[in-house]
């Protein structure tokens, strides 16, 4: 069974064993102390399970309570992959309150067993570039090894710690891996948010900053030359620029779109890169799309998943599409797109949440 809570009440110490299944059966057992989660004691344990944000807001590390007791802090009901009555919960919301069996739904070979690095790096470049939007440019700082590489899958994710805090929050770079050891990151500003503040406020050219190493699953199929379509909601744009630079970089042949959305004009931002990607990859198209526009906006109004709808829905063969923003909005796209015929399989989805 499960209970929310806004916070572990046990305040005595209690151990438990866990137990986490996969797909294909394979078991791994856990200690997890009352006030710990089930993602932190795994990650102690040495496996790194799929996760992203670590604050209940983005549902990657979803999971099925088959056996057991477990409490959830506070958390996005929204965003759990099996609902709450039949066993649902996050990880990294989870405190066992019981031994427990957890399902988990991947196999085991997602399941990573190296310990997650840590490198500094130093802040190159800071801008402001929408209401709601800052870029941030990191460059990685030599580790042990002399290697200051950016090694990284197009729609990976890193985890930046908040300076003067233990905090952590998960970014993916918009630019695509380089020996140079460089990370371009767009990160929506939240009121009153950690590294919003921070960035804000604080931050400056030559700070350093500690950036975990990439994960997440998040990444360009190979599928031949079927066409690739990309959605993305504010900036969730930034791992699908990354996918289409890499696309660029290695010649691919695909015809690609791209649908960009934001709430109002304001928010509208990297409209040269998309514009320079337009000369770099042949046949690229791209659509900006302002829901609530203002009387200056020139451009196109509407939602982008049901722009992307729309066209998908006059075609024979359907295009691979990959899908980042919030959780509302990717839940849209699969509803809409497989309404009018594409394939639930051809859609591959990133969420993200605002976490303060």
């Amino acid at each position: 069974m499960t209970e929310i809570i806004d916070k572990p009440t046990d305040t005595e110490l209690r151990c438990y064993d866990v137990v986490l299944v996969t797909n294909e059966g394979a078991h791994s057992t856990i200690r997890c102390d009352s006030r710990t989660t089930v993602l932190d004691a795994a990650e102690e344990a040495g496996l790194v399970l799929k996760s992203a944000c670590h604050a209940g807001g983005c549902g990657a590390c979803s999971a099925v309570l088959s056996d057991g007791q477990v409490e959830m802090s506070e958390h996005d009901p929204y965003v759990i992959e099996t609902p709450e009555e039949e066993g649902g919960i996050l990880l990294c919301r989870s405190f066992p309150r019981a031994d427990c069996r957890i399902d988990l739904p991947y196999d085991s070979g997602q399941i990573v067993t190296a310990p997650p690095t840590r490198q500094r790096a130093r802040i190159i470049g800071l801008d402001r570039v929408s209401d709601t939007v800052m870029r941030l440019r990191l460059s990685l700082v030599a580790d042990a090894d002399g290697s200051s590489t950016a090694d990284f899958e197009s729609g990976q994710f890193v985890r930046i710690t908040v300076p003067g805090s233990e905090a952590q929050r998960a970014y993916s770079p918009a630019n695509i891996a380089n020996w140079d050891g460089v990370l371009d990151f767009y990160i929506r500003l939240q009121p009153g948010g950690l590294m919003s503040e921070y960035l804000i406020g604080v931050a400056a050219v030559g700070d350093e900053l500690t950036v975990s190493n990439a994960t997440g699953d998040f990444a360009l199929v190979e599928n031949g030359l079927r066409p690739r379509w990309f959605i993305a909601g504010g900036t969730g744009l930034s791992p699908l620029l990354s996918m289409l630079s890499r696309m660029a970089e290695w010649g691919d042949a695909q015809p690609a779109r791209l649908f960009f959305g934001v709430t109002r004009h304001g928010e509208v931002f990297a409209q040269d890169q998309l514009r320079a990607l337009g000369s770099a990859l042949p046949g690229f198209q791209f659509d900006t799309l302002v829901w609530q526009p203002s009387p200056e906006w020139a451009g196109a109004a509407g939602n982008p998943v049901e722009l992307a709808a729309s066209e998908a829905a006059l075609l024979d063969e359907y295009p691979d599409v990959y899908v980042c923003g919030p959780a509302p909005m990717v839940d849209a796209a699969y509803a809409e797109l497989t309404a009018v015929g594409v394939p639930h399989e051809q859609i591959h989805a990133e969420r993200f949440c605002a976490v303060q």
